[in-house]
This record gives C-alpha cells, sequence and structure tokens, in this order.
C-alpha cells in the first residue's frame, strides 16, 4: 500500500462526507456534547471539519450505524447514481440547479442560508444536496409559487442568443 489508500487516504469528497455527518447526526438524534464525544472518540478529533483521513470518516460512520443510523445501503438503494456520484436517494444534480435557479430568481433574500431555511421548514433538511427526491417536487412547487407571486414566468426562457428561432 503506498499510504494513498484505505485508512491513511485523505479524504475526498470533503464536502459531501461532511454533510452525512451532519445528516447522521440529526437522524440519531444525539445531543452536541454527545456527538464531540463521538467525534473524538471514533477519530480523535472534536469536530468533524478537523478530519482529514478516509478512516477517520468511516470510523464515525460506524460509530453512528451503532446509535442506529440506517444510511442508504441499509435500505437497498445503491450508495451512488455512478452517473453523477450522486446517491439515488437524494436529488438530482439538475434538480439542484433548477433549485438553486428558481431561488436566485424569486427570492427576497438571495443567501445560501436563506435557502436552507426554507427547505428546512418544508422537508426537514439541512443542505439542498440531501433533499429527499419525494420532498423536491414540494421544493419546487413552492419556488416555482414564489416566482410567480414575485412577477416571473418559472417556465419562460431568458433570451440569451442561444435559443433564438431565426
Amino acid at each position: 500500500m503506498n499510504g494513498q489508500t484505505g485508512v491513511n487516504a485523505p479524504l475526498s469528497n470533503r464536502q459531501n462526507k461532511l454533510a452525512m455527518i451532519h445528516v447522521a447526526k440529526k437522524a440519531v438524534g444525539i445531543p452536541d456534547d454527545a456527538y464531540r464525544h463521538l467525534l473524538e472518540g471514533a477519530a480523535g478529533v472534536r469536530s468533524a471539519a478537523e478530519m482529514e483521513f478516509e478512516g477517520q470518516f468511516k470510523a464515525v460512520m460506524k460509530a453512528f450505524e451503532n446509535l442506529g443510523f440506517k444510511g442508504p445501503a441499509h435500505r437497498g438503494i445503491k450508495k451512488t447514481d455512478t452517473r453523477r456520484g450522486r446517491n439515488r436517494e437524494f436529488i438530482t444534480a439538475r434538480q439542484e440547479y433548477y433549485i438553486r435557479g428558481l431561488w436566485d430568481l424569486a427570492s427576497r433574500r438571495r443567501s445560501e442560508s436563506s435557502l436552507r431555511a426554507m427547505i428546512r421548514r418544508i422537508a426537514g433538511v439541512d443542505d439542498v444536496r440531501f433533499l429527499p427526491l419525494k420532498s423536491a417536487q414540494k421544493v419546487i412547487l413552492a419556488l416555482r409559487d414564489i416566482a410567480e407571486k414575485a412577477g416571473f414566468d418559472p417556465d419562460e426562457r431568458p433570451n440569451d442568443g442561444r435559443n433564438a428561432g431565426g
């Protein structure tokens, strides 16, 4: 082994893995102090952001599994959609792009935190990337309604020269 594979490999897909840890924390419902102890015991860190290696991530996820967290693999769902590297349980990259586009079009407060707050109210998740497929339609319909109330037609394509008839 060359040190770049297995448990000593640098943490890849860092943002997705950190988000998954936070999803697991919320799913098992542990308080913050217990979460910090779990991180320290499993990975030797007090914050998920301090993790550097794949082995640390795997140990933390194993600890969450021991607390009852069931990831997508436990429900007979393939872990990733090989076309996009995304979990099939969550929205596609195209749906995320559409949601973010509608948000940018019609929102009065165009910040990531306000988008997350809206998604949290509707779907109960903290990040658009972990929006379940079943909740995506609710979010999209709400955003389309916001766009229409703001005076925008969500079905209208902007005339940027690419879709000119000729």
